[in-house]
């Protein structure tokens, strides 16, 4: 559950796309067919570990997700509200969001499953998770 430090505002509202990847034989890039059938509970759980579900929870001030339209992917909007007067910016819930995030990115600890190999018959195919910026906000 987000936290509730919206007193002072929220600022910062950004939104995401999360899609998993393979690369073709040709080495074309397209867009893996899921089936989440409509729950986003799945979709968060395909995408995302435990810990960086923890971190948009815990620093996150409002918090929305959804599966995208074409049925792909996973979909958030976070917006991060303030501390208060007197705290440091590095120590604000955006700041902190965002070197939590980082950490786990290095980490290797964003993504449920980073990156492995599928084998489909004698075609194998290279597979990750990426994060696009995206349009329009959830909320």
């Amino acid at each position: 559950m987000p936290n509730s430090d919206n007193q002072d505002g929220v600022f910062n509202k950004i939104t995401k796309e999360y899609r998993l990847y393979k690369t073709e034989e040709d080495s074309s890039t397209v867009v893996v067919t899921q089936s989440f059938s409509g729950n986003v509970e799945t979709a968060k759980s395909t995408f995302l570990t435990d810990d960086a579900l923890t971190n948009n929870d815990t620093n996150g001030t409002q918090l929305e997700y959804a599966i995208t339209a074409d049925g792909n992917g996973l979909k958030m909007t976070i917006a991060f509200g303030t501390k208060g007067a007197g705290t440091a910016e590095a120590d604000d819930w955006a700041a902190t969001w965002s070197t939590t995030k980082d950490n786990l990115v290095a980490a290797g600890n964003l993504f449920k499953v980073v990156q492995w190999t599928l084998t489909d018959g004698s075609t194998t195919a290279n597979m990750e998770c990426r994060a696009t910026d995206a349009t329009p906000h959830l909320f």
